[in-house]
Formats: C-alpha cells, structure tokens, sequence
C-alpha cells in the first residue's frame, strides 16, 4: 500500500539531505534512481509511441536513411 507523506513531512526529510555530507547526498539520489527508473523509462517509452503516431515512419523510409548515413561515413572515411 502506498502511504503518503504530509508537506511537514517532506520538508523534514528535505532538511535531512540537505544537511548529509555529500556521499550520503549521493547515495539518496542513487537510492531514487534506481526507485525511479521504471517510471522514468515507462514515462520515455509513452513519448516515443506519442511521436511515433505524431510522425509515423516506415521501415523502407528508416532503411534508406541509414543507408545514407552509411555512406556518408563511408566516404569520409576516404
């Protein structure tokens, strides 16, 4: 069960980062990293299928690019 945090609650524990030394600092933000990230990343996925209808591509049209991008290496390469 999700169990919410008052403001006053909030601000506690702001204060308690806020007065760790940096190593405690940065293990609070590895900690919410990695809590994060599904989230994050769910959020991210949601944006490139958003886009994705927004401006839809075809495999013929991302084959081509690629192709051309190829190539240009390619010659720079020479």
């Amino acid at each position: 069960m999700l169990k919410t945090v008052s403001d006053a609650e909030l601000d506690k524990i702001k204060k308690a980062v806020k007065n760790l030394p940096l190593d405690g600092k940065i293990e609070v933000l590895t900690m919410l990293e990695e809590e994060l990230f599904a989230t994050r990343f769910k959020s991210l996925l949601e944006e490139f299928r958003a886009s994705a209808k927004k401006y839809p591509i075809t495999i013929e049209e991302i084959s081509k690019e690629a192709e051309t991008v190829r190539q240009e290496r390619y010659e720079s390469r020479n």
